[in-house]
């Protein structure tokens, strides 16, 4: 399994696209307190009157929120899994890098950074992750490890 996944380290996979409405912004504020009483997120006629992003933006936390299923949508483009045995492990780095406007459309770009062996047939996967607008601008950079435990990927 080791050769299996050193053979992926370099490559890309990405999700599809998706966006996050106005909407959504309002009830993630309303669940998680991110933004209360924020107009640059809650507030879209006075965001577009006195921000320069031109309108509300995305909450960074709302954005790691869908990292979630964008990374696994776009691992499974690289290397299929079973994400019973594929563990959150933590990040190395996580930067919020421009702002993500409300509305706009983004995908998950994941590249496999690096393979640890650990006991027991387990492995922990470093992978680079990216947020990117259409036009290619990255909203948001991370590096993110998952523990592979023995029967993340199927036999050979």
């Amino acid at each position: 399994m080791l050769e299996r996944l050193n053979q992926k380290i370099g490559q890309e996979g990405f999700s599809g696209w998706h966006c996050i409405t106005q909407d959504m912004v309002e009830r993630y504020s309303a669940l998680s307190g991110d933004g209360e009483g924020e107009w640059i997120h809650l507030d879209p006629a006075r965001a577009a009157r006195e921000a320069s992003y031109g309108g509300t933006i995305v909450q960074g936390f709302f954005q790691v929120s869908h990292l979630i299923k964008l990374t696994g949508e776009a691992m499974r483009t690289l290397l299929p899994f079973d994400s019973n045995h594929a563990l959150n492990y933590g990040f190395d780095r996580l930067r919020f890098v421009r702002p993500m406007p409300v509305g706009a459309r983004f995908r998950a770009r994941v590249r496999i950074m690096d393979v640890t062996p650990k006991p027991g047939d387990s492995f922990l996967l470093k992978e680079e992750v990216r947020l990117e607008l259409e036009d290619g601008t990255v909203t948001l950079a991370a590096e993110w490890l998952f523990f592979l435990g023995p029967g993340a990927l199927p036999p050979a």
